[in-house]
């Protein structure tokens, strides 16, 4: 009879540690923003030494770039499991705006982070993930290149405009906005 192969705890402690360090950088940037972020601050927020959060990500640049794209694949993650199957722009705006809604300081330092791909190159492979994640969202109703930027770049003006204002984003706002991308292209 085989036996099971034993798994490899360093393993598991690795991405165990790594996961601690990754929430521990949102959490730091929810605090202090981008530029509180130190391999120092998120040890200490992780609860772990500096030479681990430094171990683990050599540069702050790649905290930064794993906190941004972990983000953007939990968001994913998390829309497609709320989302229901067929789903329709009012289901997809809902969503949306509930998830800000529900994780506003979330949403904030994960826009910090979105915009600092703006002065650090190497998170706009991150950033980019954003716009994937939206246009794999948008694929129920266009696939085209064009209205998929032009939606991707209305959702992101209508949320960040509700963090600067500190207002809630309606929903039925967020729909209207999409049906008119959409409905615009396909005339």
């Amino acid at each position: 009879m085989p036996t099971e192969p034993v798994a490899d705890g360093r393993r598991a402690r690795g991405e165990e540690t790594r996961r601690r360090l990754l929430d521990a950088t949102v959490r730091v940037i929810e605090r202090d923003g981008v530029a509180g972020v130190t391999h120092r601050a998120v040890a200490a927020e992780a609860g772990v030494p500096k030479s681990v959060a430094s171990y683990h990500y050599p540069a702050v640049d790649d905290l930064l770039t794993a906190a941004l794209r972990d983000s953007s694949d939990a968001y994913a993650r998390d829309l497609a499991a709320l989302l229901p199957e067929g789903y329709g722009l009012g289901d997809l705006a809902a969503h949306l705006t509930a998830c800000q809604e529900e994780n506003r300081s979330r949403a904030l330092a994960e826009y910090e982070l979105y915009l600092q791909a703006a002065r650090r190159p190497a998170l706009r492979p991150a950033a980019a993930r954003w716009t994937a994640v939206l246009a794999e969202l948008a694929a129920p109703f266009t696939t085209d290149p064009a209205t998929v930027a032009t939606l991707t770049a209305t959702l992101d003006g209508l949320f960040l405009q509700s963090l600067l204002r500190d207002e809630p984003v309606d929903a039925g706002r967020v729909e209207a906005a999409m049906r008119v991308v959409i409905e615009g292209a396909a005339r």
